[in-house]
């Protein structure tokens, strides 16, 4: 399986010493730029579907620029290919073919499934363009849009008869919101007197079922209630209600901010959980959690963590791909902080952003541990 990144920059593109530059600019003014975060991501996205789909995926950026030709040879840069667009299928061709027919015809269907094409998908561009044109202000189309013909423009009322037709429209109204009125207003104001009677102490009313505040259910009766006698009470101050802990596999954002030394907040992932400086906001992600019943045989971290008996380290991209710190344990290995042993009751993935951290390696990998330890040691 490839995946195929396009990218349509602009100027020339070129490799050196391992990298990736864009250069820009005339001569006298040029300016060169890294690609390496684009280059990053490209790896990030690969490797994510290589896990979501069990199968190897080959990174590649396809350049689609007006000076695409002009960078050469295919070339592998950081793990990625780096190919110009005219090249791309002849490259394709070349590549060695390691599965069944049967086996790809099945592999593509389950693909296009999990992975669907914005860009070959019939239906799903018809439903962009649709989408597209109903949110686009109509006088941009002009008055002959085939897409969305005005509307037609209802003859105005004019004279005595549409006068008259106004006033009666106004009348009825009136009378229909008075009638309205008058039908539910004794039932509201009925049901407050029922619910301030049923509290018995002048206080906020009680909460009560929809047929008790339902005006059919206050008894008609001329004869005014009588209230019962209140027995005197002292007045005691009211508790305060806990506010509820929201918690993310067992832990609490004031035990993440313990950890990390910084103040967290929960932040919304596709998977597991992760916390960040603002609330629901990815991009400020500083360590995240993904806890599973069991690992597949394809995450070698994973067996690596079950052959050795230990804690799994390693470099990683956080979901920004940004550098990283990652932490792999499997169900049933050790953990241990300092005199604190710990064995894991399920499979624990941690990414600790070491650079929007701004923190080592080091330090990384001593929050990550802490962080395993926390949620295995829960409940």
């Amino acid at each position: 399986m490839f995946l195929v990144d396009a990218k349509n920059w602009r100027g020339a593109i070129t490799s050196w010493e391992g990298n990736l530059y864009q250069h820009t600019g005339s001569r006298d003014a040029r300016q060169s730029v890294s690609k390496h975060h684009e280059v990053a991501k490209v790896h990030g996205m690969a490797a994510y579907m290589a896990a979501e789909a069990g199968m190897p995926v080959t990174p590649v950026i396809c350049l689609a620029g007006r000076a695409a030709a002009d960078f050469g040879e295919p070339q592998l840069i950081r793990g990625v290919w780096v190919i110009p667009v005219s090249a791309l299928s002849d490259w394709l061709r070349t590549q060695p073919s390691v599965l069944e027919r049967e086996t790809v015809e099945r592999r593509a269907v389950t693909l296009m499934t999990s992975f669907p094409s914005t860009t070959t998908d019939p239906y799903l561009l018809a439903a962009m363009g649709t989408a597209a044109a109903a949110t686009k202000p109509h006088r941009e189309r002009g008055p002959q849009s085939p897409l969305r013909p005005p509307p037609p423009r209802l003859p105005k009322r004019r004279g005595a008869f549409g006068r008259a037709l106004r006033a009666l429209i106004a009348v009825a109204f009136m009378v229909g919101s008075v009638a309205l009125v008058v039908k539910v207003l004794p039932g509201f104001v009925l049901g407050g007197i029922a619910d301030a009677a049923s509290t018995g102490d002048g206080g906020a009313p009680s909460i009560t079922s929809s047929a008790s505040s339902s005006p059919a259910a206050v008894p008609r009766s001329s004869a005014k209630p009588t209230p019962a006698p209140t027995p005197k009470r002292r007045a005691t101050a009211t508790p305060a209600v806990a506010m509820p802990v929201s918690r993310c596999a067992g832990l609490t954002a004031a035990q993440v901010t313990k950890i990390l030394g910084r103040t967290v907040q929960p932040v919304a992932a596709n998977q597991g959980c992760s916390w960040g400086t603002r609330l629901d906001d990815p991009k400020t992600t500083l360590v995240s959690l993904l806890t599973k019943t069991e690992h597949r045989s394809y995450e070698s971290k994973f067996v690596t963590s079950v052959n050795q008996r230990r804690v799994v380290f390693g470099a990683s991209l956080d979901s920004n791909f940004q550098q990283a710190t990652a932490l792999w344990v499997a169900t049933g290995q050790p953990l241990s902080v300092g005199k604190r042993l710990v064995l894991a009751r399920m499979d624990t993935h941690v990414v600790v952003s070491t650079e929007t951290l701004g923190t080592t390696d080091e330090k990384a990998r001593r929050i990550a541990l802490a962080m395993a330890t926390a949620v295995n040691a829960a409940g």
